[in-house]
């Protein structure tokens, strides 16, 4: 090998180390690992979570649990929920950026926050595919009927004794008489599936009633877009 070829070769050879640590430098910049993150303030939140805990999100942030996680209430009053079968990942892909959590979304989890576009790409990819699949979050509410203001603004499952069913008809409110003795109003929602003649043959009887729950003072209204008897 003469003189001007190793030149050329170290040449080379320095001009592909500082592209290769570039490279990796730019990447490291991109991938970032947090101990401390905040979703408050991301600008159209898309969440993927196998379980989700009360961590600040904002308002409208689209979240798909897997299906029979348990989502605090606060947590379904600032986004839409739905669930799925097979959510194995946890994410939450914003505008401009990631965060892939290395478990649950809880607080204190640690997350790789990356501004990859490709990885934003495919993550965007897998959210969709789940969103398209999944249904609606619902609360069953058989075990948290002391608490059902905890609830208001989530779409809700709930058994009781239906009274007075005929005013439904007519815009009025019914009454649903719970396990626990506890007497809430009934309002049928804009988009109920409920049969103006068959509901009233359920007075008296034990129906689940499917809806969102509202509060209003002390008052709470379930407006239910569905009424079968149990």
């Amino acid at each position: 090998m003469d003189l001007f070829s190793a030149i050329i070769g170290f040449i080379t050879g320095m001009v592909l180390t500082m592209v290769a640590m570039e490279y990796m430098l730019y990447r490291s910049q991109r991938n970032v690992i947090l101990r401390d993150w905040d979703l408050s303030s991301e600008e159209n939140l898309r969440i993927c979570a196998t379980n989700v805990g009360d961590v600040p999100i904002p308002y409208d942030t689209r979240i798909v649990v897997r299906k029979g996680a348990k989502v605090p209430p606060e947590i379904s009053r600032r986004a839409l929920v739905k669930e799925a079968e097979n959510v194995n990942m946890n994410f939450a892909l914003s505008e401009d950026r990631a965060y892939i959590f290395m478990g649950s979304l809880m607080r204190g989890t640690p997350a790789i926050l990356t501004t990859d576009e490709s990885i934003l790409e495919e993550l965007d990819s897998i959210f969709k595919r789940f969103w398209e699949e999944s249904e609606r979050h619902i609360y069953e509410l058989s075990e948290s009927l002391e608490s059902l203001e905890e609830f208001s603004g989530s779409l809700v499952r709930i058994t009781g004794r239906l009274l007075n069913p005929e005013l439904l008809r007519h815009g009025h409110e019914a009454r649903l008489v719970l396990p626990n003795g506890r007497v809430i109003s009934v309002v049928l929602s804009s988009d109920s599936r409920v049969d103006d003649v068959g509901i009233l043959s359920l007075h008296g009887t034990f129906v689940e009633v499917e809806g969102v729950l509202r509060v209003s003072g002390d008052k709470i209204i379930l407006e239910a877009s569905s009424i079968r008897r149990t």
